[in-house]
């Protein structure tokens, strides 16, 4: 039987020889070559991008499951398009195993095919066909069966409570690991799923759900609604013996129509704890579809608490994936882990839009999906919670995101993608926090209106596409109105690293001026070329004179910049508001006066101006007795601001000898003691909000760095009573924000007896959020019998590779035992990277940075280096974990003479 193509081809012939009658020679090769196209077949595997000219169209995925089984079978329709004729094409496959495969064209003649597997690095792979697919429409049909994964990537097996569940994680480069696909964020199609998994089940997907069949052998056969076009890493399913809980449908609103249905899925046993999230996601969904004006594209909504999972959560489209932890929410669950979890749940939803509905077009605009989503996340929760303090969230994103970018190995936002373990990288602070940052200081140029009108045209210009950067940026410029914007914008997003202004205050007569120099931020050590770099800066000031505040602006470019005042003022904050990407120093008379006006400064402000000074001690632009007055006058303001301060006492300790610890220990008592009494002795509901998320964190720091030997012992006797160690436990003993703090003291006033409790309760408990808290509280402070025998635990059955991660990060920072865990931790790594989630594996290497000698750090150096083949990706993160080890090495030998004179004149 002809193929089409051979007919067509045979065609082509006889036009060729009637044409050739009454030609020339030249016309006669012209006709030739434009009739008969020779088809593509690319040799050479590609290691980027798939090649052009091949588009898939739309997926039709048919699937059998069983969570009990070890692997599970695929038949797969992929439509696509071919610009010309292909002999051959290049897609992913990591894990199916293809038993047949062949391309059906429109007219139904099939043409035979085979498939290689792996043929270059994450599981490139090739189809070649009997004869070249002809240009237009043609579908591959693909049988295959592949492995459930164990790591917690592709279409992967979790067990709890001895209880199988299947569930998805895609992103970046997954979806490869469940079924054959171009798996790259440019394609965009519908997506078409039908599950067949054991009856008693629940299944899940993208689409809703389009009916069931029973087929009598135990196994049912669902049926999902085709997707609007998503792209691969989107693509989500779930199957086992999930709790299902139908909630309320969201209602229908002025942008949208009709009413979105609404469920959760949990593991058996723990429906009823995504009340609370399922509860809010109305408020959430309409405050986003309100701002973007455009209704939720997805048409339903499931909530996913994931057996277990290696992320906070995947923004799958209408079917987002959660670790418990990010989730679930109970009676034990504290004030912080709450606010995290409604975060968390803003920020997938944002991606609904961002991310999903327009997506970008390679991996090096993904920090666009990651940036807006974590910006929009705070203004959602500050929209439906104005009393909740959520518009100090991006200014603790600058804050997260600044020892990152002070690193000379830190990459630009965006940063170009050359292999898939930079697609890896990309999953960063700089990409979240640094990127919503930038977003916010933006929005606070150009105006919440003008930025919102910018968002509203890019979701219309793009919807169900692709969009890279520049076309974000023009439709910022073109919905605002301000054009400028777009260079501003580039030299923030396009280099690394942070500007740092010297901002110079003088007065002649009545009149004043700020002269402003900028450069890159590099701390003691650093090989930053400080002045090879500068960012066009929309710089906001407040400068308070006799008159009041008032705030003046200018786009700085260049190095040097001057800005006249109309008066002479009393200080000057160079950084109005908090929103902007910088730090800064001042001269010494406004750096005096901003310390003695601090409680006039907003909360924001206070943080920037803190961090500012902590970083230009670090810098070695600020001295030692200006950075502890720094730290004395931030605990006169705000509750963010003493929480920003605490973090700096750790740096403070680490050099300072037996007395001059006892010295800082009534300094802490003297300076942040009363701050406690001011918590301790009020009701939580006369606190504000920041308060009472200080309060916990202030406690640890007194009986940690204070004189609170007496109050030691009574948060152990709370521990043990929580933990049942020696009686019932008792989960009221402790509030849930302590019991991190607490497990901590106990495991190191009270060693071997206190650990054995500790870890009977955690091997009993299914709480994953309490089971981590306690497992990284053990790490991070016992003693080296203790951790060894965790380590040697966390290797078998009982902890899951999350936790093993947990441990693993925890012991290394722990130092007492540093020296005695490193090498088991050597000795046992090949145990460690098999039993951890995928994506953790290249990051084991930044634990370098906890090293603080020249020696540790090239010893952990080599030996990373030496297991490269068990950590594909890993370089940046060992280059950033090496280059912090070497900077704390370098801060300590530059600065610890200078701390240790304050502590001793104290």
């Amino acid at each position: 039987m002809k193929s089409r193509l051979a007919t067509a081809l045979l065609a082509g012939a006889a036009s060729f020889v009637l044409l050739s009658a009454c030609s020339t020679p030249a016309e006669t090769e012209a006709v030739m070559t434009a009739s008969i196209e020779a088809p593509v077949l690319q040799a050479e595997a590609p290691t980027g991008q798939l090649p052009e000219g091949v588009r898939p169209t739309a997926y039709r995925l048919d699937l059998v499951t069983d969570p009990s089984a070890a692997t599970f079978t695929g038949h797969e329709e992929i439509d696509l398009a071919l610009e010309k004729p292909h002999a051959r094409i290049w897609l992913h496959a990591l894990g199916p195993v293809v038993s047949s495969v062949k391309a059906v064209l429109p007219d139904g003649m099939e043409i035979a095919a085979t498939f290689t597997g792996d043929e270059a690095a994450d599981g490139v792979s090739r189809i070649d066909f009997a004869a070249p697919l002809p240009a237009g429409p043609a579908t591959l049909v693909i049988e295959y069966e592949a492995p459930y994964n164990l790591n917690l990537a592709g279409l992967y097996k979790v067990e709890q409570a001895d209880r199988p569940y299947l569930v998805t994680q895609m992103e970046p480069i997954d979806a490869r690991r469940m079924f054959p696909s171009f798996d790259e964020p440019r394609f965009k199609t519908p997506y078409t799923l039908t599950v067949t998994a054991p009856e008693g089940m629940e299944v899940a997907a993208n689409g809703a759900d389009a009916g069931s069949e029973d087929l009598g052998n135990g196994m049912v056969r669902h049926s999902f609604a085709t997707t609007r076009p998503i792209q691969s890493y989107l693509v989500a399913l779930m199957v086992g013996p999930y709790d299902k809980v139908v909630a309320d449908p969201i209602p229908a609103t002025a942008v949208r129509a009709e009413p979105v249905p609404l469920r959760g899925f949990a593991a058996a046993g723990k429906g009823e704890k995504l009340a609370d999230a399922l509860d809010i996601t109305d408020e959430m969904v309409e405050w986003q579809e309100a701002y973007f004006d455009y209704p939720y594209p997805y048409g339903k909504l499931d909530l996913i608490a994931a057996a277990d999972f290696a992320y906070g959560a995947m923004e799958n489209a209408g079917a987002i994936v959660y670790r418990e932890a990010a989730l679930l929410i109970d009676d034990r669950t504290s004030l912080a882990r709450q606010r995290a979890i409604f975060n968390t749940h803003a920020h997938e939803l944002g991606h609904q839009w961002f991310g999903n509905l327009v997506t970008p077009a390679w991996w090096n605009d993904i920090w666009l999906n990651e940036a807006f989503a974590t910006w929009i996340s705070s203004k959602t929760m500050n929209g439906i919670d104005p009393d909740g303090e959520w518009d100090l969230a991006p200014i603790m994103s600058s804050l997260t995101a600044m020892p990152t970018d002070s690193l000379a190995s830190t990459r630009q936002i965006r940063n170009p993608i050359r292999t898939n373990g930079d697609i890896n990288d990309a999953f960063d602070s700089i990409t979240y926090r640094k990127g919503g940052s930038v977003l916010n200081m933006f929005e606070t140029y150009l105006g919440e209106d003008a930025f919102r009108d910018g968002m509203r045209l890019h979701m219309r210009r793009f919807e169900d596409g692709v969009a890279t950067a520049e076309d974000f940026m023009q439709s910022l410029a073109d919905g605002s109105g301000q054009p400028d914007v777009v260079s501003s914008f580039t030299s923030f997003i396009a280099q690394p690293g942070i500007p740092f202004l010297d901002v110079q205050v003088s007065c002649s007569g009545e009149t004043g001026e700020l002269a402003i120099t900028q450069s890159r931020y590099a701390p003691l050590g650093s090989t930053i070329d400080t002045e090879a770099q500068t960012w066009e800066i929309p710089f906001a000031a407040r400068v308070h004179d006799a008159s009041g505040d008032h705030i003046v602006r200018q786009m700085l470019s260049g190095k040097s910049s001057t800005i006249a005042l109309d008066s002479c003022p009393d200080w000057v904050m160079p950084n109005a508001g908090g929103a902007g990407y910088w730090r800064f120093v001042t001269d010494a008379n406004n750096a005096a006066a901003l310390r003695e006006n601090y409680a006039s400064l907003k909360p924001a402000e206070q943080m920037m101006l803190t961090d500012s000074i902590n970083a230009g001690f670090s810098a070695g632009k600020v001295s030692a007795t200006d950075m502890v007055a720094g730290l004395e006058a931030a605990t006169t303001g705000s509750a963010a601001a003493v929480s920003t301060s605490i973090d700096m006492i750790g740096t403070l300790k680490a050099s300072l000898d037996k007395d001059g610890k006892a010295e800082l220990a009534d300094w802490v008592e003297a300076n942040y003691g009363p701050v406690g009494e001011y918590l301790f002795d009020r009701p939580a509901t006369a606190l504000t909000t920041s308060e009472r998320l200080l309060a916990p964190k202030l406690w640890n720091l007194l009986l940690n760095e204070g004189n609170r030997a007496d109050d030691r012992a009574v948060f152990t006797a709370q521990a043990k009573a929580y933990l049942g160690i020696g009686q019932d436990a008792d989960p009221t003993a402790l509030p849930a924000e302590d019991l991190g703090a607490a497990v901590a003291i106990g495991i190191e006033d009270e060693g071997q007896a206190f650990y054995d409790g500790a870890l009977a309760y955690v091997l009993a408990s299914q709480n994953q959020t309490e089971r981590a808290t306690i497992l990284s509280a053990l790490a991070g402070n016992g003693s080296e019998a203790v951790v060894m025998d965790l380590f040697k635990r966390a290797l078998g059955d009982e902890i899951s590779g999350n936790e093993l991660y947990t441990i693993y990060r925890a012991s290394l920072a722990n130092s007492d035992v540093r020296p005695a865990i490193w090498p088991m931790m050597k000795t046992n790594f090949a145990s460690i990277v098999a039993k951890i989630p995928s994506i953790r594996k290249p990051q084991t290497a930044s634990v370098t940075g906890y090293f603080c000698t020249a020696e540790d750090v090239a010893d952990a150096k080599a030996f990373f280096e030496s297991q490269a083949d068990l950590i594909p990706g890993y370089e940046r993160s060992l280059m950033q974990g090496v280059e912090r080890g070497e900077l704390c090495s370098a801060e300590k030998a530059s600065t610890a003479d200078e701390i240790k004179a304050v502590f001793s004149d104290n």
